[in-house]
């Protein structure tokens, strides 16, 4: 499986972002399922995120931005360097102010993926699925594939910074 998923990935033209997203989309489907799915790019300065790939671009569009949380999140993402494993409902409505949006999708759990670079925090993929679906062992099935990431996420934090100058 592995090496099927790293073929998929170097078949790819690089400068196709939503092309490359995709892939990876459906490499994490198929390693652990999902129901949604977004990569979010920090800013260098870790005051908000901004979302370069989305399945649901309706409820989550591309783009949309919103300020980090200062929360449980923060201090075991951007603190600590850690995944996020939120494993119900009743977790995801202490942390996720948009909880009920990912309840009306039918979601009820959520892995955040960190994406490092030089041990810093650069950006996330969030994956949700029903309610009791992801388990400490499914991040280890994908984090490799965060590694993928760091190109995109650095040209998007370029990007990012000549927005707000």
């Amino acid at each position: 499986m592995l090496k099927t998923n790293l073929k998929l990935i170097k078949d790819i033209k690089t400068d196709d972002v939503k092309i490359f997203c995709k892939k990876i989309d459906k490499i994490i489907k198929s390693l652990i399922g999902h129901k949604l799915i977004t990569f979010t790019v920090i800013d260098n300065k870790q005051k908000f995120c901004e979302r370069i790939y989305s399945n649901n671009n309706k409820i989550y569009p591309i783009l949309g931005q919103k300020k980090m949380p200062k929360n449980i999140w923060s201090e075991k993402v951007l603190k600590n360097k850690k995944h996020f494993l939120c494993k119900n409902k009743k977790d995801i409505k202490k942390i996720f102010y948009d909880y009920e949006t990912i309840f009306s999708l039918g979601c009820g759990s959520i892995i955040n993926l960190l994406v490092l670079f030089k041990k810093k925090p650069i950006g996330t993929i969030n994956i949700l699925h029903k309610e009791n679906h992801f388990k400490q062992k499914d991040l280890k099935k994908i984090d490799y594939l965060t590694t993928y990431l760091i190109p995109y996420f650095l040209d998007h934090q370029k990007i990012m910074e000549r927005k707000i100058k």
